[in-house]
């Protein structure tokens, strides 16, 4: 009986935690150069690693002016491309 109520817990807990990060994760959108972004403040920025010049996958979340939380996938160049 025990072990049930311990796996009943489990299972309840973890279902709250899904709940609870799909509702703070913001939607994600692709970027297209024709959008009109409205950008307050950068929260964080993801770009897959690479050792080579050329373009990369990359996640942007941000606040626009309301302080709503938006996430933004878009392609740029990697930073190997910097190194000349």
């Amino acid at each position: 009986m025990r072990y049930l109520i311990v796996a009943l817990l489990s299972v309840f807990s973890t279902l709250a935690l899904a709940q609870g990060e799909s509702a703070s994760s913001p939607a994600v959108q692709a970027y297209d150069y024709s959008q009109n972004l409205d950008i307050a403040k950068v929260v964080q920025i993801s770009t897959d690693p690479s050792t080579e010049c050329g373009p990369v996958k990359s996640h942007m979340v941000y606040l626009d002016s309301q302080g709503v939380s938006h996430g933004l996938d878009y392609v740029r160049l990697s930073d190997a491309c910097l190194q000349g």
